[in-house]
């Protein structure tokens, strides 16, 4: 939680100003978490967040404000770190590139969200039933509601490798910039202050207290972005070198100078390929590029009526496919009906028999096969006659024959009549 002394608290339903020279937001707000398209990995996920009964302000300027947000703390941290920065979420729309913004009603009223004591985990909770849950995303919300409290600016916590939240409170603390909430309140999402770290507050130790100029120092003074410094001195939580946690380890960090390599995911048939990691998600052949050493698991789901038959390519089997992204990749994912149609006609006087049918044909028969599995057949000839051949699916004049089912088959038995010995 970061806390400040203002000198006054922006009232209940007043305008929230845009900063000057904003970069205007001009996307569409989504109500799920849609797909990122391009930079796919761990995101940091943006969304806008209002009361039952509040009013929803996104569009008339706060979207702007989120975006300008993004930007100014996007540039920052690639002063900090040329080699990193936050991976954002972000859609192309027809204005360009620009945040993925989700609008999200939460399931509670003003009054029971002013209390700032128990705001946080309400708001969690609101953004769960709204099924924003995923391990493999960090939540910034700017939550728009009165505050019974405007020295807190924003809340946030997490772990390093799991689920987070970050919460910028738009009522709250006017006079510090709220680029600055939102980067304090993100790296508590991500996990700082890590365990260990030498220098945190012994009456806070969430926080570092070496200098007041660390972003993410208890209190803050109106000080811009570009004034304050991504662990002063590299000692507590980014970049140390030390033997605990350490955020520029961080997944949901883009890597700017480490290659990406290009995936390639080919479905046949009906279904889904959706990777754990957002970025993936396919109903028709789809390509992607990666940083390079990302793990992501493919998940095959069929359609309604179909099953999954298997991996090709990069992967096999019938399971999840692991993907290290070393080299490019590509992968196909095989889907088809649960059953085919087999066909079995039989001329002359004789039985086929089936691994998938307890009764023997005779004469024409129709069986639904599991589809991509081999069916044995076996042709039995009736006494005084012989099996001659095989006609359609089945060739040849073995009695056997191992019939694919990767479609719709139909196979014809030919008996024939044995010769008879002429009498002596």
């Amino acid at each position: 939680m970061r806390l400040r002394a203002v000198l006054a608290a922006l009232a209940a339903g007043a305008l929230w100003a845009a900063p000057a020279h904003a970069s205007t937001w001009c996307g569409t707000p989504g109500t799920v978490d849609r797909l990122p398209q391009g930079n796919p990995g761990a995101p940091v996920h943006e969304i806008y967040a209002v009361p039952s009964d509040g009013s929803d302000r996104l569009e008339s300027g706060i979207g702007t404000v989120m975006q300008t947000d993004a930007e100014t703390i996007d540039l920052w941290w690639r002063g900090q770190d040329p080699t990193r920065t936050p991976r954002f979420d972000t859609l192309g729309f027809a204005c360009g590139e620009q945040l993925d913004i989700s609008i999200v009603r939460l399931p509670y009223t003003s009054a029971e969200l002013m209390p700032v004591a128990t705001r946080f985990p309400k708001i969690v909770a609101g953004l769960g039933a709204a099924g924003f849950t995923s391990e493999f995303t960090k939540y910034l919300v700017y939550y728009d509601g009165p505050s019974d409290d405007g020295k807190v600016c924003g809340q946030g916590g997490g772990s390093p490798e799991g689920e987070g939240v970050a919460v910028v409170f738009v009522a709250s603390c006017q006079d510090e910039p709220s680029s600055v909430t939102a980067v304090h309140e993100l790296l508590h999402a991500m996990g700082a202050l890590p365990p260990g770290a030498p220098h945190a507050c012994p009456f806070d130790p969430g926080h570092p207290c070496d200098s007041p100029l660390d972003v993410l120092a208890p209190t803050a003074h109106g000080t811009p972005l570009s004034g304050l410094t991504l662990d002063v001195g590299h000692d507590d939580y980014y970049a140390h070198g030390g033997t605990w946690f350490d955020l520029q380890d961080s997944r949901w960090l883009r890597h700017l100078d480490q290659r990406e390599v290009h995936l390639s995911v080919k479905i046949i048939g009906a279904g889904t390929v959706a990777s754990d990691v957002p970025g993936i998600s396919c109903t028709t052949s789809c390509d992607s590029d990666w940083d390079a050493n990302q793990t992501v698991v493919l998940t095959p789901t069929p359609a309604d009526g179909v099953r999954f038959v298997r991996w090709s390519g990069a992967c096999g089997g019938r399971s999840e496919c692991l993907l290290g992204f070393d080299e490019p990749e590509t992968v196909t994912a095989l889907f088809a009906p649960v059953t085919f149609p087999l066909t079995i006609t039989v001329t002359g006087r004789g039985s086929v028999f089936s691994t998938d049918s307890r009764s023997p044909c005779h004469a024409h028969c129709r069986f639904a096969v599991f589809s991509y599995l081999p069916v044995a057949l076996r042709a039995v000839p009736g006494k005084g006659w012989r099996f001659a051949r095989w006609a359609g699916g089945c060739h040849g004049t073995r009695p056997t024959c191992s019939m694919p089912m990767t479609g719709a088959q139909t196979t014809h038995a030919v008996f024939a009549r044995r010769k008879q010995r002429s009498p002596r």
